[in-house]
């Protein structure tokens, strides 16, 4: 039961931030509160009661489901101790297009979803100026646990992890990937390379092409990225022309 709700909360947060939608839990999961479509919501108005939770769920193929349901304890290797959540990932199961971190960060730990808070903010907007939205695409990470202070992912961490990875994209069949910073481009590529030469041309990964680019937390460090950043994008955008 604990597992459950867990579970169920873990869905609430995702649909509340994904979608602005007002949620309120009453007791333990006694009731579920949601606005009628088209009804303004105000400070002061009342919502209705919906018994199922099937309306509040984000979209995920059964595969994607059960594959997570299969997963989510993993103890493979030592993250697993200090993490507080398994972030497995989230967005259109039949995306074209999918985003590939190195690993969550503290605030992705706590809330059980890749690329939240300011990163996430940045994510978003870059995706609105090539005309998409979160929910257009798949978002995930090579590491699915916290490394201890943000470190990079150690070599053993990501060999036990990548192949999770690689059943998702197996399952969500991307036509692009994206990888989002230099350390996720170098450990899908496995290679030592910088950013910038991996930037220079589109690489192959499990036999889909693999664009790098900057990942948004560098950009919020060094906005001065942002430009070779939005070259990328343009980039991006006219290969999903052609899928």
């Amino acid at each position: 039961m604990k597992e459950l709700i867990e579970d169920i909360e873990h869905y609430l947060r995702f649909y509340q931030r994904s979608y602005s939608a007002q949620l309120r839990l009453n007791g333990v999961l006694r009731e579920i509160v949601w606005p009628e479509e088209g009804q303004k919501i105000t400070k002061n108005t009342g919502v209705p009661v919906v018994k199922s939770f099937n309306k509040i769920l984000p979209q995920r193929s059964a595969e994607l489901e059960s594959y997570y349901q299969e997963i989510k304890n993993c103890t493979k290797c030592a993250l697993h101790t200090g993490r507080k959540n398994f972030v497995f990932g989230y967005g259109n199961p039949n995306a074209d297009l999918l985003f590939v971190g190195e690993a969550p960060g503290r605030e992705e730990d706590e809330q059980g979803m890749p690329f939240v808070g300011p990163a996430g903010r940045l994510l978003d907007r870059m995706l609105s100026a090539i005309g998409l939205k979160r929910e257009d695409v798949y978002i995930a990470n090579i590491l699915k646990c916290r490394p201890p202070n943000n470190r990079d992912p150690l070599p053993d961490e990501v060999a036990q992890c990548e192949p999770y990875l690689q059943r998702q994209i197996e399952l969500i069949q991307p036509k692009i990937i994206v990888a989002l910073g230099r350390i996720a481009g170098q450990s899908l590529l496995k290679t030592s390379d910088s950013l910038s030469k991996l930037r220079q041309s589109v690489q192959m990964y499990q036999n889909i092409p693999l664009l790098i680019t900057y990942h948004p937390a560098a950009l919020l460090r060094n906005p001065r990225w942002k430009e070779q950043s939005w070259q990328d994008l343009k980039k991006l955008k006219n290969m999903l022309k052609s899928v």
